[in-house]
């Protein structure tokens, strides 16, 4: 067991000191019969806890509460009689409904609600007309969510997959680039609490102790910090509930000798303030080894930390100050050869290189949410910096087995800082309609060093060795409006718009250290962009199971300059913004008392300028550049069915097509015709969670998931030998907890059928691969106090 791992416990059991058990605090509550709705906002500023109650209606009124009392018993009270009921109860978060008929047995069994924000307002994912899927925190601990991976194989219309450790490739509907020049923009955005992660190599990362995940598809370019065509991923860590201790620990191991510790504890610091920390670390030996160095790979070494102070200094003003840290180390990817070198084993590579990747981020954030007179004023602060350096092979072997040509190796280091403010106004929901508006700034400070080395075949000469040393500054600047109107009917209409304006100066020093005639520098390049980004819903809610929308949404990526150009008018040219507008229907439906759900959209994505990354036959430079034009259509279908208290079922399906209606390659070949990269045709999901009591000895709980992912190609090119095959993954868990759930044993197993499935294929010199995970499996044991 590492020193690492020892120390990451050793702050992880200090973090348990916190979640002891203890009485909850009483409260002292003066509020009158009246509107639930309003009852329920006033019961939210005096608990100090989180209520969300969706589809609420205001001519039900609410019962009196009275003098001091536990929060919860108060809560109970005050909805008696009002045809609501606690639906879920996270101790940060607490969800009502509407309680079904207690004569009807089957009512007890309804599907659990996801709060989201994808519209900036906590709202059960069903009343969001936009396409999301959405995790809860119980979901996210069944089913083992652990790496955007993981959320990927249950979620229609996301692929996540990887070039090395840190180039993930993240897609959704097709929406994605390839290349990884210094401030270049991602049409898939990744959000945690608020704040956007400015850089892919800092994107993906262990998932604990969240809230809850939301997937947002199509173009979000209004609502959203950072403009993107394609999608957001939200992460949601929640926050301490004032007045209640509470805790969660959890231990694993399991094969390749994983080691994996949690904790996470809430303390009431007096009746206005609450302290959160959690802590993670996880250790485990590689999937694969290079047999000429014998040094492991795709190994993992991680450490996170997580602190949030929650501050009531009034009862119309609330501040969440929250921190964390991560620091991440491996061996590199395992790039298999399939050509020279190979010994017939996919999960051994043959490069001869020490490999590593090494990973360190931070971030802090103040939000601060003031229920003024006329609405809800929020102001987010937050600052994000993160450091990653690799070394690897881009070549798929080793020198020493080369008949001819070179292998590449790399060492990529980058180096970005995030800070951003954002502050919105959130009016109150009136009976006509409501809305949000507000402005966004952010100054981002990237650089990076890339230097790629070419070894001579079988003598491993240095005949080339070149480092770009780039930098780029964005400032980003934008304002925004989104509200709804109620229609007659039950027709809601949504109209949005931003305005977005990004500023670019790029600097590059080249170094070409074996001929000197290809170093130059350049400084104080600039450029900058702006685009108008709007959106227009229109709702049909005739019954509260029941929501059709159809939607007209535009995003926009901004541009950026070409920072690995070989030669100086490559980098001078700056490539322009991508822009997509989106057509989509859908609808989202609960039937059987609200034990089925169904959701299902239709949905056309049309690009103009869409940037790809390509090598020009003519200048003969690698570059990037704007493909004219593109098309993505598909339709997605997501359905939940609890048939009995204790089982659930799910399905998800996800058809694309998308073609590049006009690229032409400058002096080369024509993808016209082909299709975009890292879009399978078909994807599915299966999954089941099992919940079954055991008479009075407590629960039989498991979860069993499917999912299948069509034949794809990585990039513009149909190249048959960058396509990778369709594949199926299996995960399964089963587990015992006794009556009042304190703790649980589980025993788990991930790709059970030990499928060996490729995440990205390799051309580079030799035909090579890179697998992901193989058959692992462990057993847990988590606590909750």
């Amino acid at each position: 067991m590492n020193r690492k791992y020892l120390l990451g416990c050793g702050v992880a059991a200090a973090v348990a000191s916190l979640a002891a058990p203890a009485a909850a605090q009483e409260r002292t509550f003066d509020i009158p019969a009246q509107a639930v709705d309003q009852a329920i906002s006033a019961f939210g500023r005096q608990s100090g806890l989180q209520i969300v109650a969706p589809g609420v209606e205001d001519e039900v009124r609410s019962q009196p509460v009275q003098g001091r009392m536990d929060a919860r018993a108060a809560l109970r009270r005050l909805i008696a009689g009002t045809g609501l009921e606690i639906a879920s109860d996270s101790g940060d978060l607490i969800v009502l409904r509407r309680a079904p008929a207690p004569a009807d047995p089957a009512r007890a069994t309804t599907l659990q609600d996801v709060i989201v924000t994808a519209q900036k307002r906590d709202e059960a994912a069903q009343d969001v007309p936009i396409a999301l899927t959405a995790f809860s925190a119980s979901t996210v601990e069944s089913f083992r969510l652990e790496s955007l991976r993981d959320v990927s194989r249950l979620t229609p219309g996301l692929l996540v997959s990887a070039f090395n450790q840190s180039s993930p490739t993240i897609a959704v509907r097709g929406a994605t680039n390839t290349f990884t020049q210094i401030g270049a923009n991602k049409p898939v955005a990744v959000v945690i609490d608020d704040l956007f992660i400015p850089r892919n190599s800092a994107a993906t990362f262990e998932l604990y102790g969240l809230n809850s995940i939301q997937v947002l598809k199509g173009p979000q370019g209004t609502l959203f910090g950072r403009n993107v065509t394609g999608g957001v991923i939200v992460l949601d860590t929640g926050k301490p509930a004032f007045g209640d201790w509470a805790g969660a620990v959890r231990a694993g191991v399991g094969s390749h000798d994983l080691r994996q510790f949690d904790v996470s504890g809430d303390a009431p610091l007096g009746e206005n303030a609450a302290l959160r920390l959690a802590a993670s670390v996880k250790t485990r030996e590689g999937y694969g080894q290079d047999r000429l160095t014998g040094r492991a790979q795709d190994d993992a070494d991680s450490t996170n930390l997580r602190a949030q102070l929650r501050l009531r200094p009034s009862e119309d003003l609330e501040a969440l100050i929250g921190a964390d840290y991560s620091a991440d180390h491996n061996g590199g990817r395992t790039l298999s050869s399939k050509a020279a070198g190979s010994d017939g084993d996919r999960r051994t590579s043959e490069l001869g290189l020490a490999q590593a990747f090494d990973r360190n981020q931070w971030g802090a954030s103040a939000r601060l949410y003031w229920d003024a007179p006329a609405g809800q004023v929020t102001s987010i602060t937050g600052y994000r910096w993160s450091q990653s350096g690799e070394d690897y092979s881009g070549t798929g072997t080793s020198y020493l087995f080369l008949p001819a040509g070179v292998q590449t190796v790399n060492r990529d280091v980058d180096e970005v800082g995030l800070l951003s403010q954002e502050i919105r106004f959130a009016s109150p929901k009136w009976g006509w309609g409501d809305f949000v508006a507000g402005v966004y700034l952010s100054s981002e400070d990237a650089s990076r060093q890339l230097r790629v080395r070419n070894l001579a075949a079988r003598t491993g000469r240095v005949t080339s060795d070149v480092l770009t040393d780039q930098a780029v500054d964005t400032r980003s600047y934008a304002i925004f409006a989104d509200g709804v109107v109620h229609l007659p009917a039950h027709f809601d209409l949504t109209l949005g718009a931003r305005y977005t304006f990004d500023e670019k100066s790029a600097s590059l020093r080249r170094i070409d250290a074996i001929n000197g005639a290809g170093s130059f520098t350049a400084s104080d390049l600039s450029a900058d962009w702006s685009e108008i980004t709007p959106r227009a819903v229109l709702t049909w809610s005739p019954t509260p199971g029941f929501r059709a929308y159809g939607s007209v949404t535009k995003g926009y990526t901004a541009g950026g300059f070409n920072t690995d150009a070989a030669t100086l008018s490559a980098l001078t040219t700056p490539f322009d913004p991508e822009i997509v507008t989106s057509h989509e229907l859908g609808v989202k439906t609960q039937w059987l008392d609200d034990r089925l759900r169904l959701n299902a959209a239709v949905f056309r994505m049309d690009y103009e300028d869409k940037q790809e990354l390509f090598f020009n036959s003519l200048t003969r430079i690698l570059t990037i550049t704007n493909a004219s034009q593109a098309t993505a259509e598909g339709a997605e279908l997501e359905l939940a069915y609890r048939p009995a208290p204790w089982l659930g079922l799910s399905a998800t399906y996800g058809y694309l097509d998308t073609v590049y209606d006009a690229f032409v390659i400058p002096g080369g070949a024509t993808y016209t015709g082909n299709s975009l990269g890292s879009s399978p045709r078909n994807k599915a999901s299966l999954a089941a969670d099992l919940d079954l009591p055991l008479a009075d000895a407590g629960y039989l709980i498991g979860t069993a998931s499917w999912s299948y992912t069509d034949t794809y190609n990585t990039g513009a090119a149909a190249d048959p030998n960058l396509q990778i095959d369709d594949y199926a993954l299996t995960n399964l868990m089963v587990g015992f907890e006794p009556r009042g759930r304190r703790w649980r044993a589980t025993a788990w197993v991930k790709n059970a059928g030990d499928v060996d499935h490729v995440l990205t294929p390799s051309t580079q010199g030799v035909l090579a691969e890179y697998l992901g995970e193989p058959r692992t499996w462990g057993v847990t044991l988590s606590a909750r106090y």
